[in-house]
């Protein structure tokens, strides 16, 4: 691809422009490739492999250039909490840590009583609902036209599992997301 760029850059932008307008994500694009990434403990046991996929080049594109429209779209609107860090440019978990850190100091200094609670979701982002996320989206404002492109986005995903040279047969992804 970075080869060809200057032939490639004018398709793969028509590609995106026509995704947009018509609200349709190319199916060729919904095709994952799970590759199992051991963790940590008994290399037996399937829950200590993390599944990494695989999209097609052409689909990370394309969700480059809605993912850089959409945070755009949240930031312009102010639906980004400030102190949101997780998944933003500028934002780490060093000044999460670090804005917590002086929050609790913060409290001590002053005698208050101060505690927190943590809620490790594991695995959040593989069982959200496809209906819910979309008429949240509808809720904060999201145009119609956005919304259906999401959804095209999000339905009739498809991956297989490769270990090693083996294949596994077709799954569907029907909730998370891709």
């Amino acid at each position: 691809m970075k080869d060809g760029a200057k032939i490639l850059s004018n398709p793969l932008k028509q590609i995106c422009n026509l995704s947009l307008r018509l609200s349709i994500f190319p199916r060729e694009c919904k095709i994952a490739k799970l590759t199992p990434l051991f963790k940590k403990g008994s290399s037996t046991d399937p829950k200590n492999y993390r599944p990494i996929s695989l999209l097609p080049l052409s689909s990370k594109i394309l969700e480059k250039v809605v993912l850089e429209q959409t945070q755009s779209f949240l930031k312009e609107h102010n639906l980004i909490y400030e102190l949101q860090s997780g998944f933003r440019d500028q934002h780490s978990t060093n000044f999460c840590l670090s804005y917590l850190s002086n929050k609790i100091f913060s409290g001590f200094d002053s005698g208050l009583m101060t505690g927190m609670v943590l809620i490790d979701l594991q695995k959040a982002f593989d069982t959200i609902d496809h209906d819910i996320l979309l008429k949240k989206m509808k809720l904060i404002g999201f145009s119609d036209t956005c919304i259906k492109w999401f959804q095209s986005y999000l339905i009739n995903r498809v991956f297989f599992v490769s270990v090693e040279k083996s294949f596994s047969s077709e799954g569907n992804l029907k909730c998370g997301v891709p």
